[in-house]
């Protein structure tokens, strides 16, 4: 006589079903915290979105919080994606708004790109941009001198 053993489908499944879907689950989790750098299409964005995102970068990245009072912003660093993410304060004329600088390059260089977002009004938030685009040439510059010099 042979004996047999008999598990139910579900049984004998359970373990490596519940292994696959805690991963599923883990990694779906890992995704959709990602923070990304161009979260919506438009520019003009509102106040919630605003407040959405900058929740959700102090969470992924509050260690990394610089504040600059002068300026009346936030940054955080996000290492992986080379880029820098500032937030306007309640005093900056531009609030509610935030501009991300992030590293690009190709086979011709390495360049600063920018991308920005605002619910206030457009014109404070394109000094902002200016300002910001400024404040990188004139880093860049200094670098560039330190290194030639």
């Amino acid at each position: 006589m042979v004996a047999s053993y008999y598990l139910p489908l579900n049984v004998a499944l359970g373990y490596q079903m519940k292994t696959c879907i805690c991963l599923v689950l883990l990694i779906a989790s890992c995704i959709g915290n990602a923070v990304e750098i161009k979260p919506f299409p438009p520019s003009k964005i509102t106040t919630a979105q605003w407040q959405e995102y900058f929740e959700q970068v102090n969470n992924e990245f509050g260690d990394t919080q610089q504040v600059f009072e002068r300026q009346n912003l936030v940054q955080f660093s996000d290492d992986e994606k080379r880029a820098t993410i500032a937030f306007t304060t309640d005093e900056h004329p531009a609030h509610p708004a935030w501009v991300t600088q992030y590293v690009t390059y190709d086979e011709d260089g390495i360049y600063i790109s920018y991308v920005g977002y605002y619910a206030g009004e457009e014109e404070p938030f394109a000094k902002l941009i200016k300002d910001t685009q400024r404040l990188s040439k004139n880093v860049k510059e200094r670098v560039l001198k330190k290194h030639i010099d």
